[in-house]
């Protein structure tokens, strides 16, 4: 028989018996509502926006990225929101096309390919790959989730470059953009069976699509075409755009650079000033896949700043789900003290806790703001989130510099606040040594789930 000698703590033995871990940790002596100040804030403050019981998390950062410059331009109101439903339509019905390429070339002559994720390869590297089987890790892992709601920020760019983009009431949200699950659920069996018939060489991909295609509309509703926009500026004039196709809008109205954008992250399991990819990781077959360059998370937040100061704000992914309190909208390593109460030690570092399953990337946000200490260090950050207007913040939270280091895995800043030895690297190939697998860290914002 197992004996262990445990020390006896009768009042923390009661109180978490009857308490929730996360308040019995919360230590009394912590400020919270000062740290809703910042010294530096980018103009105009977009109204915050709420992705309810979806995970298009990627796709609300990157739109209220490009909301702020639009509304300054047209003198809008802060309320102002681009379509979120109109691109995460155009996501599911190219990623139905994105997963059944890929089962198809698995399924057939093995490893990667174009427009599937895969590392380039050169003539004198190819050589005959078996099949993937069906039990293989690769065809079970796509599978499992195909048709997930995250996303990436290269995955935004090609939908928003092929697909334009519209005003929120032009195409605005409904119950199945806002609740995905049913939806969700309706495509991955269909989309598991189509998958099958491309395992037996039967697969009719242009009916299958149709068929996609039909079912967004039930869901979602018909996405504009063509339209008119009528709204009513910050002088409450109003205003009148005429005959608009979603690919005008962006082009002429919009004008965001989204090529001039690069997709930084911190990722100390490898070297630092490489490019690396995530295989099969995209949505758009034939457009760009996912690339990042890796850098110091000293650096990353030097970028930040930077960008900051130039009243940019910045898109970021991180593991949410670490050290957050959510009724305070703070995140901070120093809010709770897990380890003091329990008596316990977390002894896992960044790098190992990627390693062993502890961290991810799980929600996409936006910089917008920091605060600097008396001595010109920036101890805490300003982030516009996409889960509605509670709290203190009114739906935007704080992130201590501590909790950026921790658990902020990418950034994504324009291109020309790199020096010209980092614009040099993230101009490399990501080379075939340097693609992970899909199941890796790195890949998993564009796995996850529902909120």
């Amino acid at each position: 028989m197992l004996t262990v000698n445990v020390p006896h703590h009768a009042h923390a033995q009661y109180a978490l018996h009857n308490n929730l871990l996360s308040e019995v940790s919360l230590p009394s002596d912590r400020p919270i509502d000062d740290m809703f100040v910042f010294s530096k804030r980018v103009t105009p403050r977009g109204k915050i926006t709420n992705q309810h019981a979806s995970g298009r998390c990627w796709l609300f950062a990157a739109l209220n990225l490009l909301r702020l410059p639009f509304i300054e331009k047209l003198n809008l109101p802060t309320s102002f929101e681009f379509s979120q439903s109109y691109l995460f339509f155009w996501d599911k019905l190219e990623r139905v096309n994105y997963v059944l390429q890929i089962v198809e070339h698995e399924s057939t002559r093995g490893g990667g390919g174009a427009g599937t994720g895969a590392a380039p390869v050169s003539d004198d590297e190819v050589r005959p790959v078996a099949p993937e089987a069906l039990d293989g890790r690769m065809l079970q892992f796509l599978l499992k989730d195909p048709l997930g709601d995250g996303g990436q920020w290269q995955m935004f760019r090609n939908l928003v470059e092929k697909y334009g983009l519209v005003p929120k009431s032009v195409y605005p949200d409904g119950a199945h953009s806002r609740n995905s699950r049913g939806l969700n659920m309706v495509l991955t069996k269909k989309v598991r069976e189509w998958c099958s018939h491309a395992r037996a060489g039967r697969l009719n991909r242009q009916a299958a699509l149709r068929e996609t295609y039909t079912l967004l509309t039930r869901f979602l509703g018909k996405p504009p075409r063509e339209f008119s926009w009528e709204y009513y500026d910050r002088s409450d004039t109003h205003q009148r755009l005429p005959r608009l196709t979603p690919q005008k809008f962006y082009q002429e109205q919009v004008g965001a650079p989204l090529a001039q954008y690069v997709s930084l992250i911190h990722d100390p399991r490898h070297g630092y000033n490489a490019t690396y990819g995530v295989r099969h990781l995209g949505n758009v077959a034939g457009a760009d896949d996912v690339k990042y360059l890796n850098l110091p998370i000293e650096r990353l937040i030097e970028l930040t700043q930077a960008s900051i100061q130039a009243n940019e704000a910045v898109w970021f992914g991180s593991d949410v789900g670490q050290a957050l309190r959510s009724q305070s909208c703070v995140m901070d390593a120093r809010l709770f003290d897990i380890e003091g109460f329990l008596g316990v030690r977390f002894g896992l570092n960044k790098r190992e806790r990627l390693e062993y399953g502890e961290s991810q990337m799980t929600h996409a946000m936006l910089i917008t703001g920091y605060n600097e200490d008396a001595h010109g260090h920036i101890d805490r950050w300003e982030v516009e989130n996409s889960w509605g207007t509670k709290g203190p913040g009114s739906g935007y939270y704080v992130m201590t510099t501590d909790w950026f280091r921790e658990n902020v895995f990418q950034v994504v800043v324009r291109r020309d606040r790199l020096t010209p030895a980092e614009q040099s690297q993230w101009d490399q190939a990501v080379s075939r040594e340097h693609t992970f697998p899909p199941w890796d860290p790195m890949g998993a914002l564009a796995r996850v789930e529902v909120v």
